[in-house]
């Protein structure tokens, strides 16, 4: 055997161990057995960290539950398995393509991937997103990812925890909070999350990203209703919250003027406008979010009023030139290496167990896997497939015999195919897991919210059988919400989602940001797709004779024509539902810096290289740009999270972009 093992058992071993002996087999295990397996070398206070900390890793990770059993005075312990496998469940390939849609709608790669597996599993086929061409609708949304307490609130809802946090209100107002999570959702990009608060003894809407630092979870080891806990209401619906909360918080009226060709979509979001057509009073329901799109304008549009909205925009402004600044020095570059692909880290050992145990059950339901197969299944070298599968050959009843181990090819793993017997029991498919529900009930939760949906029948077929999938928790249904920017209503989206339906040409004025003038094509409407407040046409242009994707908040008048068109081998869209820029061999070459949290917008323009290492809170990518100014929108509607690091040309160009936007809002 040639891959080298070390003088004692990984984390991952020990973890897959464990489950392997607690879930399957009738021996019986002490907390200090359990705790001198997991840390050997650890205190007795440290030993009995380990259990607590198994316990919380099989309900998070698995959906698993650790009881005790008092035998004579002793407690031993297992693992209840009797909600893990997966029931008898027959999806129609219509169900099994729309779960795949579902999982493939987020940004977020980690979480897509973690999706995708998690509904092939259950499927029982190979999902990508090939699979969802035949049954995506007129419009989809793109659900985005980028808070760094979201897993944490998800398990809270998951476990009906109760989480500690200090909290930031719109008017910048701190205060400490105790809150039952009841829900998470998202509303136009952004996430919010709903409960109990104990603080002020009501339920209440949070954003997440109002939270300063992190959810700390309180553990509750009497289980949910102690201490005052309470519980999620019966009739709570995340979405019909989100919904509703509008209605519960007024929208606002910002008088924005106009100084150039750039701010022209804003006109079309308006609702009044004089002085020439220079000043426009535009809606908005939330002061952050609508701050960070107008900073992203630029020098191009300026905040009348409100006083409080002008000055958001003129601290993300500011935020942002800072950031620029703190990337002036060449030096930054010194000593970083670049690699096509970004470092992803080591991953949890959680995560690799989910990924052994998903591979255990592979192989037994395939009788026998090419190794190059498991290659691509988990995107992961050979040599690195072969490294896990002799873990995974290491792995079975604690200090047992030579026969409670997990037989993997009789020990050769040098071999081109790969067999696995002895695990039988952990070979069954296993039900979804918390964030593997919540990667798949998300995405189709989100579906459900658009207005009539194409394929609503058999979304809410698939609905139920997931319901039953899903391991240890009901209502997820209620407790994932989403409200897509589509229901504040829209003219020209609503006749662009008539025209895909009716297959008729429409004649469209669009704005071009690179051009900064507007001109009429006639196009082929095909879908839509919604990326976060913007949304996107993906169309047949006859004047470019292309599939192209116009941002609908830059078609400034959509007029239907008396022509229809048949849907045609031009017609076939086979690009990602990200909207990625693709470059050119003309484009600029541009190294930027990406906080980790924001990684999506960056990952958009299909970075070349990234820096092999994190920088600071994030990482260099080098990207193409077809001009200077287009990673200025970026820099400023991400407020220090984003910033040019060269070429110089390109970071002063972003520099004069941002100066000139800030010195509009001097004496505030």
């Amino acid at each position: 055997m040639s891959t080298k093992q070390s003088s004692g058992p990984s984390k991952a071993e020990r973890l897959t161990s464990l489950i392997y002996a607690l879930a399957t087999t009738s021996k019986k295990f002490t907390s200090s057995m359990i705790g001198e397996y997991l840390t050997p070398d650890g205190s007795d206070a440290a030993k009995e960290k380990s259990v607590e900390r198994l316990r919380e890793d099989i309900r998070n990770e698995f959906g698993l539950r650790l009881i005790s059993d008092d035998v004579d005075g002793t407690i031993y312990y297992s693992i209840d398995t009797s909600d893990w496998f997966l029931p008898a469940i027959e999806f129609t390939a219509a169900e099994t393509a729309i779960i795949a849609l579902a999982a493939s709608l987020w940004k977020d790669s980690k979480l897509q991937a973690l999706g995708l597996k998690a509904a092939a599993r259950i499927t029982g086929g190979e999902l990508d997103e090939a699979t969802v061409a035949p049954i995506a609708g007129t419009l989809l949304p793109r659900l985005s990812l980028d808070e760094p307490n979201f897993r944490e609130c998800a398990l809270a809802v998951f476990n009906r925890k109760t989480v500690k946090f200090t909290y930031t209100t719109a008017q910048g107002v701190e205060s400490e909070r105790e809150v039952d999570v009841w829900g998470i959702g998202q509303r136009f990009g952004n996430w919010y999350f709903a409960g109990f608060d104990h603080t002020r003894n009501a339920s209440r809407v949070f954003r997440l990203s109002r939270i300063k630092g992190n959810l700390k979870t309180t553990i509750r080891r009497q289980g949910p209703s102690s201490s005052g806990y309470q519980r999620r209401p019966a009739d709570f619906n995340m979405t019909q919250v989100l919904l509703d909360f509008d209605s519960k918080n007024p929208g606002h009226l910002a008088t924005i003027k106009i100084l150039d060709d750039a701010g022209t979509p804003l006109i079309v979001r308006s609702i009044s406008g004089d002085q020439g057509g220079k000043l426009f009073k535009v809606a908005y329901s939330d002061t952050e979010s609508f701050a960070s799109e107008l900073a992203a304008y630029g020098p191009a549009v300026k905040v009348v009023e409100p006083q409080e909205l002008a000055s958001k925009v003129k601290d993300a402004l500011s935020t942002a030139r800072r950031a620029q600044d703190a990337f002036a020095d060449p030096k930054v570059l010194d000593g970083v290496n670049f690699r096509a692909h970004r470092a992803t880290g080591r991953g949890t050992t959680a995560a690799q167990v989910l990924r052994n145990i998903d591979m255990i059950q592979y192989v037994v339901s395939q009788g026998v896997v090419e190794i190059k197969e498991l290659s691509r299944r988990y995107q992961m070298p050979v040599e690195k497939v072969r490294e896990e599968l002799a873990m995974i050959m290491m792995c079975g009843v604690p200090n047992g015999q030579h026969d409670e181990l997990i037989n993997v090819n009789d020990g050769d793993i040098d071999a081109d195919t790969v067999t696995i017997s002895n695990a039988e029991l952990l070979a069954s498919p296993q039900k979804l897991a918390p964030l593997e529900a919540v990667a798949v009930l998300g995405g189709l939760n989100a579906l459900e919210s658009i207005p009539e949906f194409e394929h609503r029948d058999i979304l809410q077929s698939a609905l139920s059988k997931i319901n039953a999938a899903v391991a240890r928790f009901e209502g997820w249904n209620g407790a994932l919400g989403f409200a897509l920017s589509q229901v504040q209503g829209n003219d020209i989206p609503s006749k662009l989602i008539n025209a895909i339906r009716t297959r008729n040409v429409l004649s469209i004025d669009y704005f071009s940001a690179r051009s900064n003038s507007h001109k009429i094509r006639d196009i082929e409407p095909l879908r839509l797709v919604e990326d976060g407040p913007v949304q996107y046409l993906r169309a047949w242009c006859r004047t470019r004779e292309d599939i192209l994707t116009f941002r609908v908040d830059r078609i400034l008048d959509a007029r239907f024509t008396d022509e229809t068109f048949d849907l045609g081998q031009r017609h076939i869209d086979d690009q990602e539902l990200d909207l990625q820029y693709r470059g050119s061999a003309e484009d600029l070459q541009a190294t930027v810096f990406v906080d980790e949290e924001v990684l999506p917008a960056i990952e958009a323009f299909h970075p070349t290289q990234w820096s092999s290492a994190k920088v600071g809170s994030g990482y260099l990518a080098q990207i193409q740009l077809s001009y200077d100014l287009v990673p200025a929108p970026l820099v400023s509607r991400y407020a220090g999270k984003i910033a040019v690091v060269s070429p110089e040309s390109t970071r002063s160009c972003v520099n004069d972009w941002l100066d000139q936007a800030i010195r509009m809002y001097e004496g505030l």
